[in-house]
C-alpha cells in the first residue's frame, strides 16, 4: 500500500497521471451524487473500471482523495480573503466582497466534503489534516478580525461578540451545502446577492421597528 503524500503535495512525478486525475474526478462526481459517507473505496474504482487494490498506488484511502479534491480549494478560498483583506476600502465591502468569495469558491459540493473530512478525520487523529486544519484556522481569525476592525471604524455594533458574529457570517455561508443546488431559478450570483442583502440590511423594511411580544400575553 502506498504512503499517504502530505495534504497539497503532489506525489513522486510518475504517479501524477490522467489516472490519478480521473480518480479525482470520478471520487468528486459520486461524493456529489451519493454523499461521502455514503461513496466506498471499493465503489470509487469500479466508477474508474479498475479493482480497489489499484487505488492503491495513487491514494492510501478516502480521506486522501478528498484532501485532494478539498485542499487546492481551501488555500483559493483562503488566499482570496487575504487579498480582500488587504483592500483599501470599508468594511461593508469588504464583508460583500469576503461573502461572494466564500459562495463561489466553497461551493455546496466542497461544503459537503469539507463536513465528511471533519467527521471523519474527527474520529481518530491524522497528520494528514493538519496543512487543511491550518488554512481553515486562518481563514476563521480573519473572519473575526474583519468584524474587530468593523467594529473599530464604527461601521459595526461595538457591543457585540466579534467571534459570535463571524460564526454567525461563517453559518450562513456554509449552510447551503445541506439544501443549495445551483439551477436555473437561484444561481450562486443569487445566493450571494441575497446573503449580502441580508447581513448588511436585515429582513425587516426600513423604518419599521419589530414588536416583540412574550408568548402567551395578549397584544
Amino acid at each position: 500500500m502506498a504512503r499517504s503524500a502530505k495534504a497539497g503535495s503532489p506525489r513522486a512525478t510518475g504517479r501524477n497521471s490522467a489516472r490519478r486525475k480521473l480518480i479525482v474526478q470520478r471520487a468528486a462526481e459520486l461524493f456529489d451524487e451519493r454523499g461521502v459517507t455514503h461513496t466506498s473505496f471499493e465503489e470509487i474504482a469500479t466508477a474508474i473500471g479498475v479493482k480497489r487494490e489499484a487505488l492503491y498506488y495513487y491514494f492510501t484511502d478516502k480521506i486522501d482523495i478528498l484532501l485532494e479534491i478539498i485542499y487546492p480549494e481551501s488555500v483559493s478560498l483562503d488566499d482570496g480573503f487575504q487579498r480582500i483583506m488587504a483592500l483599501d476600502v470599508s468594511v461593508r465591502d469588504k464583508l460583500v466582497l469576503a461573502i461572494e468569495n466564500h459562495l463561489h469558491r466553497f461551493n455546496p459540493n466542497y461544503l459537503e466534503m469539507v463536513l465528511s473530512v471533519r467527521r471523519l478525520g474527527g474520529l481518530k487523529p491524522d497528520p494528514r489534516l493538519m496543512p487543511l486544519l491550518r488554512i481553515w484556522r486562518r481563514y476563521q481569525r480573519g473572519w473575526i478580525e474583519l468584524v474587530q476592525e468593523g467594529q473599530d471604524r464604527g461601521e459595526l455594533p461595538a457591543h457585540l461578540d466579534p467571534k459570535v458574529v463571524a460564526y454567525a457570517m461563517l453559518g450562513m455561508c456554509n449552510s447551503p451545502s445541506t439544501w443549495f443546488r445551483p439551477s436555473t431559478e437561484l444561481s450562486i450570483e443569487d445566493l450571494a446577492s441575497t446573503f449580502v442583502e441580508l447581513l448588511l440590511n436585515g429582513v425587516l423594511v426600513s423604518g419599521q421597528s419589530p414588536r416583540i411580544q412574550a408568548p402567551g400575553r395578549d397584544a
